[in-house]
């Protein structure tokens, strides 16, 4: 039984690879406009990544207050730019990996490539998981957050790294449909995403008054 599944595993695998290499030959033709079409995917997608936190800013902002203003759009924040920008790093760094592999038709290096950067996704988010949860207070006291502004700030930010599980492993798993050519997909997540974190923002924040914990 593990075999049979093993086996199916690589034979969707190998459909994907053949329909990314007939859809996505970035190095045929005009290049520019080839280039081109992959980018402003690239470029959307991290428009609409940033737009998680400015939404939430702008909501809690509008129907809770300044403070929860404050506490989601400033200090936590900053915090969640930067844990953001280490994820796409170091998912860019392993789509470095799988795009070699990918290019040179090295299949089964591509799968242990492939596996080897989930595994890491999912063992730093649950490594972050751990340390947010412990370290989040003292983090927003060392920015020199206002006493006023500490509990919605705290609130906030150990919500947000119960989910950085799921953030990390969509990061790196947009990163590897990047490196074999696929950059809409990652968008079309992200459009969806968004605007699902916009309704839900709405219904928890301005309908069940769960304030700075609803967005």
């Amino acid at each position: 039984m593990t075999f049979l599944k093993k086996q199916s595993i690589k034979q969707t695998a190998s459909k994907t690879a053949d329909h990314s290499v007939s859809n996505n030959q970035i190095t045929e033709g005009v290049i520019w406009k080839q280039l081109l079409i992959f980018f402003f995917p690239i470029l959307f997608g991290t428009f609409f990544q940033q737009l998680y936190n400015t939404a939430d800013a702008m909501i809690v902002g509008k129907f809770v207050g300044k403070e929860a203003l404050s506490a989601v759009g400033g200090t936590t924040g900053t915090l969640i730019n930067l844990l953001v920008g280490f994820f796409v790093g170091m998912s860019s760094g392993a789509a470095v990996v799988v795009s070699q592999f990918y290019g040179a038709k090295e299949d089964q290096q591509v799968q242990k490539s492939v596996h080897t950067s989930f595994c890491l996704a999912l063992a730093g988010g649950v490594t972050l998981l751990v340390i947010g949860e412990i370290f989040t207070p003292a983090a927003i006291r060392a920015m020199g957050a206002p006493e006023e502004i500490l509990g919605y700030s705290v609130t906030y930010l150990r919500i947000y790294f119960l989910g950085i599980i799921g953030n990390l492993v969509y990061n790196m798993g947009a990163a590897i449909l990047r490196a074999v050519g696929d950059s809409k997909r990652p968008l079309y997540f992200l459009v969806a995403s968004c605007l699902t974190n916009i309704a839900l923002d709405l219904l928890f924040v301005v309908c069940f008054h769960m304030e700075v914990a609803g967005a």
